[in-house]
């Protein structure tokens, strides 16, 4: 409920929760009440598949999807520190993308 407030100013929020009912949460309140700022999240870094099929997704304008967007770790995937990390890498390279004023993945 105080998402709006304790983020405004922000050009750039990058989401990194764990569970998907505070993603969606914090998603939904930046892409419904703050148009003006760029959202960079993550979805789907569990399990031991290949960390290759981690991508960046450019969803809209202002919004970038970083993960494999299905190995959830709600479903009973494991985290494993090494997916975790190439998915924060993505979101950290498209933070910096968008501050250089390169907006495509």
């Amino acid at each position: 409920e105080n998402v709006t407030s304790l983020l405004k100013g922000f050009p750039i929020v990058c989401e990194a929760f764990d569970k998907a009912e505070a993603k969606a949460m914090l998603v939904n309140a930046i892409l419904e009440n703050m148009p003006e700022t760029y959202l960079v999240s993550g979805s789907g870094m569990a399990s031991l598949n290949s960390a290759n099929l981690i991508k960046t997704r450019k969803i809209t304008d202002r919004f970038y999807l970083c993960g494999d967007l299905t190995n959830d770790v709600d479903a009973g995937n494991g985290l494993f520190g090494a997916r975790v990390l190439v998915c924060a890498a993505h979101q950290a390279h498209a933070v910096l993308r968008i501050i250089a004023g390169e907006f495509e993945v």
